[in-house]
């Protein structure tokens, strides 16, 4: 046992993570330093449980975060790299808080690198759409080109598509005789 530490730091433990990834989940960014760390001392079932609600709560704050960022980029895209620097740089503080859950000592160590890892690649995406989006207004021969369809004039009430029947009875289930003269679906 860890010295000035006891068991009844770990009792309520799971209950505590689960209040806590919770709010973590809808943006609230308390600190972890209240929470028992995830260390084999609750059991093993329980910690993986709690180690998929933080990394599904941890993929969601992400998601919500590039959510943002592509919100962001489209409302007002860069045309320079001192925009795309300013935008990079307001946004930057969104995955501060995913940082130092990834940094605490209170979450597994496999675990934590997996989100750094993930911080670290989501940063470099932010960084290259960013980039992309102003290069894009920067070179507009570099924009996708959407083709219009040709529209037609409105039918004068189409008929409804006919569904043909399927060419093989038994494509529906079979129908077969039942002694007592009643026809049995299967």
């Amino acid at each position: 046992m860890d010295a000035g530490r006891t068991d009844a730091d770990h009792r309520g433990g799971y209950a505590r993570w689960v209040t806590w990834i919770d709010g973590f989940r809808h943006g609230d960014d308390r600190g972890l330093g209240s929470l028992p760390p995830i260390d084999g001392r609750m059991g093993t079932y329980v910690e993986a449980r709690l180690v998929e609600r933080l990394s599904v709560a941890f993929s969601e704050r992400v998601r919500a975060w590039q959510t943002a960022l592509g919100a962001r980029i489209v409302a007002a895209p860069p045309v320079d790299e001192a925009e795309v620097a300013a935008v990079l740089r307001d946004a930057a503080p969104g995955l501060e808080p995913l940082a130092r859950v990834a940094a605490s000592d209170r979450v597994p160590r496999p675990m934590a690198a997996a989100m750094h890892e993930l911080l670290a690649h989501t940063r470099a995406g932010a960084r290259d759409a960013v980039r992309e989006s102003a290069r894009r207004l920067r070179e507009p021969e570099l924009q996708p080109r959407l083709q219009r369809a040709a529209r037609r004039a409105p039918a004068a009430e189409a008929p409804a598509p006919v569904v043909p029947a399927p060419r093989d009875p038994g494509a529906l289930g079979s129908v077969r005789p039942v002694r007592s003269g009643m026809q049995r679906v299967r």
